[in-house]
């Protein structure tokens, strides 16, 4: 993208603001506490999420993907160890509010497994994680990341079809935005 993405402006239904706000708000509805991971321009994205209440957790910016959802994890699980936890990268800026309930209520029917919804046959965000399986995530060796994860434990994680495409908007590129 050229520069840190978290911090491009996304056009959003209530006006533009940065991508990471755009992805904070729209899981915000189904969160209590939020914990946001922050590399690159720490303080910058931090900022640009204006008032929204957070706790920040630090992560190697040069390190995986993995890396950063293990210390997302980490600090969740500082907050409150019996909480399900909602996994939602800051590129993907929107989710539907029916999808969002559907998690929510899927995440209640089945306490022991991550869930993951699907579109037209592919996964996408945000996750919600029970504690459960956050912790055997933390103590898994991901040399593949979460994908991985969820290869090789299938029976830790259900696959919730939805109606949303959203659930795989993931902006990478300058194409992506539009």
């Amino acid at each position: 993208m050229g520069r840190t993405k978290q911090l491009i402006d996304w056009c959003a239904a209530d006006g533009p603001k940065p991508l990471v706000a755009a992805a904070y708000d729209a899981i915000q509805p189904i969160c209590g506490d939020m914990v946001v991971v922050v590399g690159h321009d720490a303080e910058a994205v931090a900022a640009a999420l204006g008032h929204r209440m957070f706790q920040r957790a630090l992560s190697d910016p040069d390190g995986p993907m993995f890396d950063s959802i293990c210390v997302g994890l980490t600090a969740a699980l500082r907050i409150d160890p019996r909480a399900t936890f909602v996994l939602h990268p800051a590129d993907h800026p929107e989710v539907d509010a029916t999808t969002l309930r559907t998690l929510t209520n899927w995440s209640l029917q089945r306490p022991n497994a991550a869930i993951i919804p699907e579109y037209r046959g592919r996964g996408g965000h945000p996750v919600l994680i029970p504690p459960v399986v956050a912790q055997r995530i933390l103590a898994a060796d991901c040399p593949t990341g979460l994908a991985g994860f969820w290869t090789a434990q299938p029976d830790l994680c259900c696959r919730m079809p939805v109606d949303d495409p959203a659930i795989l908007r993931d902006i990478d590129t300058p194409s992506d935005l539009v």
